[in-house]
């Protein structure tokens, strides 16, 4: 396998060379400065060869918008048998995958050569990388790199700029588990300048259908990360199964490539994205009035797509990850509904219960919860962005023992 090539990204984030980048084979790398103002990045398309153990998918996409609904609708159903039905044993897969990442450091060049920590930000489902750099004030990319760490966000296969291949098939759990492994291994091996300065640590950072994901990556993987912060999750009962069935009603699914904005033309069927109506978003993700409409519009114009077959292999990453023993914190928005029905501090604080529920190794010590008040589940998006940032990046403070 070709070196994974973050040294080379981080040469021009500090040093801005292009033709170093080009040696290691990045696509079309570009520099900028995040969209929170106060970053230096790099981004670019990295070709990730892999192999997983996926799960064969036994029923083909639904090739209507009306068939789409109905899935939805017997997938939430009581005593729903779907989502099981669908799902046959395993197959192997493997390919060669464009992944689109972006590196981002403190503006500060001294700051960017004491860099020893990589927070590894993986977006929910219908998202993409920007909801870790929404805009000024709702930067969570900001937060990281002002405290003096880098950030590495990317979009997940299936999603904004990565590569979209079989939504049934192959953008299956198991595959992002084993992508999202190649890149932290990759960054561990990375040096972060010029100067060859070494990646210590790794943080795996992750919202709702990308918190279960580094959670899987943590179960398979525990030494892959020396502390985690999971965004939007809860104990997986069948009460909180419900409440995601419902959020995901909410949100009017739809071929993607029928979406009047015409962003999907061309993708495959398998492939759905929440309703053109902005309350398919705001109903599951937001809550009123705890929100700037500004970012609601913002975020609800960079909806994203959902790959089914995501959906049918999702409850798989929720295995606990009993042989993980670092720190967890878990933060939710008070009034997240897909996790706690929009109240997260009844019957007790989900988030708290989630540590034990889902690490139930990890480091009881430095383990924390925080539930940011009068936000929902796009904890970024709303006004307590800064205060849920804050207590991450104070978590990470204790846990770590430094950068």
């Amino acid at each position: 396998m070709q070196p994974f090539t973050l040294a080379a990204l981080a040469t021009l984030a500090i040093v801005n060379c292009h033709p170093v980048l080009h040696a290691f084979g990045l696509g079309n790398a570009k520099r900028s400065v995040s969209a929170g103002g106060n970053s230096t990045c790099i981004s670019g398309t990295f070709k990730i060869p892999v192999t997983a153990t996926n799960l064969q998918i036994l029923k083909p996409a639904p090739p209507t918008n009306r068939e789409v609904t109905e899935l939805y609708v017997e997938l939430s159903q009581v005593n729903s048998t779907v989502g099981a039905s669908a799902v046959g044993g395993p197959q192997s897969v493997n390919g060669t995958y464009g992944i689109y990442v972006q590196l981002c450091f403190p503006s500060n060049e001294a700051a960017q050569r004491r860099v020893t920590t990589v927070q590894l930000l993986t977006h929910g489902g219908t998202l993409d990388r920007t909801y870790w750099d929404i805009a000024p004030g709702y930067s969570y990319v900001d937060a990281a790199t002002l405290a003096g760490y880098a950030t590495l966000s990317y979009d997940r296969l299936g999603t904004g700029f990565s590569d979209h291949p079989d939504p049934l098939q192959t953008v299956q759990l198991p595959l992002q588990v084993e992508l999202a492994h190649i890149i932290v291994q990759n960054l561990r091996n990375a040096s972060m300048s010029d100067e060859r300065i070494s990646v210590s640590k790794i943080v795996g950072v992750g919202h709702s259908l990308g918190g279960a994901l580094t959670q899987a990556v943590a179960a398979k993987y525990p030494k892959d990360f020396d502390a985690l912060i999971i965004q939007g999750t809860a104990a997986v009962t069948p009460t909180v199964a419900q409440y995601a069935s419902t959020g995901v009603a909410s949100e009017a699914f739809q071929i993607a490539n029928t979406d009047p904005s015409g962003r999907f033309n061309g993708l495959a069927d398998g492939y759905h994205v929440s309703g053109p109506l902005p309350q398919t978003v705001q109903f599951a993700f937001y809550r009123y009035p705890g929100f700037d409409p500004k970012i609601f519009s913002l975020q609800a114009a960079r909806k994203q797509t959902l790959a089914l077959g995501e959906s049918y292999t999702l409850p798989f990453a929720y295995a606990p990850a009993t042989a993980y023993t670092g720190p967890v914190a878990i933060v939710n928005g008070q009034n997240d509904w897909f996790y706690c029905g929009g109240d997260c501090t009844y019957p007790v604080d989900q988030a708290a219960a989630a540590i034990p529920a889902n690490f139930p190794n990890a480091d009881k010590e430095r383990s924390t919860s925080y539930l940011a008040p009068g936000a929902g589940h796009s904890v970024n998006a709303h006004l307590a962005a800064g205060k849920a940032f804050d207590r991450m990046i104070t978590f990470l403070e204790g846990a770590l023992g430094g950068k």
